[in-house]
């Protein structure tokens, strides 16, 4: 009998054809199935392209050169066909990122790009653009005890609660050392990338919690810091462009899906622009300001 592996990550039981360390072991029956197999050349009936990816009403197929091909259909099955020897971190690097985006997007799932943090009883997930910071600031509150739902992806479910992603967040060399939590135990992403990937067992909460704030963190060329509430269409376009893998919800024919989510969302949450200074990366003071201004921790 060939062995797999099951886990739970996402709200959601994965089993597996291959070991994913990354994911949390668990048991159940499974609502999502991983496999080593065959993927399409092509899809037959493509609604959007990009050049690494195909999507079509409940498929999706992403290639990554020299590493794998990842079939997502139905929102409860991967089919990965390795263009490498084995299954290394690359292969899963692509598999837990655009993969389970595409995923979740065809399950009706909401997955915002970016850091959900446990403060008090509900969740606040920091977004914005890839190189803004979010994790780090998520690092930064996981430093003064605080605890991380997820990094790079927070997913909310049906009840609008941020669901726990995998006790793991992706972290530049230089915010790791700043933060003094660099060891050489620590192992690199891809190869020759100096970001690393950081367990944070002790500091990682595994239950849903509801979603109170999303932040969107923006940079500037001058000191201080500056906060905005958003309200209306502004504050719709802004989540909605902060959707991880957004391009990929027209190609999957989701777009009445996710209005959905969003318009039972937004009224719920608050939704604030954050900008900070771009250099230097003040997260002490950054950080402090964010819970003293939005009132955080409350």
């Amino acid at each position: 009998m060939v062995k797999t592996f099951t886990y739970k990550a996402f709200g959601l039981i994965i089993k597996s054809d291959f070991e994913i360390p990354e994911l949390l072991v668990s048991g159940g029956t499974p609502d999502v199935e991983i496999k080593i197999g065959e993927a399409p050349t092509k899809l037959d009936k493509i609604i959007n392209k990009g050049v690494m990816y195909q999507a079509a009403k409940n498929e999706f197929l992403l290639e990554v050169n020299n590493i794998a091909k990842y079939y997502v259909a139905n929102g409860n099955q991967i089919s990965v066909k390795l263009l490498k020897k084995e299954i290394d971190k690359e292969v899963r690097l692509f598999l837990l990122g655009s993969a389970f985006g595409a995923l979740f997007i065809q399950r009706g799932l909401l997955p915002v790009h970016g850091s959900a943090v446990k403060f008090g009883k509900s969740a606040t997930v920091f977004t914005g653009l890839s190189g803004v910071g979010k994790s780090s600031i998520a690092a930064y509150f996981v430093s003064q005890a605080f605890q991380v739902l997820a990094d790079d992806i927070s997913v909310v479910n049906h009840n609008l609660e941020v669901v726990p992603g995998f006790p793991k967040m992706k972290l530049w060399n230089d915010v790791l050392q700043k933060l003094k939590m660099h060891d050489e135990s620590l192992e690199e992403i891809r190869p020759d990338m100096m970001k690393f990937q950081l367990p944070v067992n002790e500091n990682y909460y595994n239950e849903p919690l509801p979603l109170k704030n999303i932040i969107i963190i923006n940079t500037k060329n001058s000191p201080g810091f500056e906060f905005e509430e958003l309200s209306g269409i502004k504050k719709f376009n802004t989540v909605k462009n902060n959707t991880y893998r957004y391009r990929f919800v027209q190609g999957l024919d989701k777009q009445q899906d996710h209005f959905q989510v969003l318009n039972k969302l937004l009224p719920e949450i608050k939704v604030y622009k954050v900008t900070r200074p771009q250099s230097p990366l003040l997260l002490n003071e950054f950080g402090d300001f964010l819970l003293k201004k939005l009132n955080l921790d409350v």
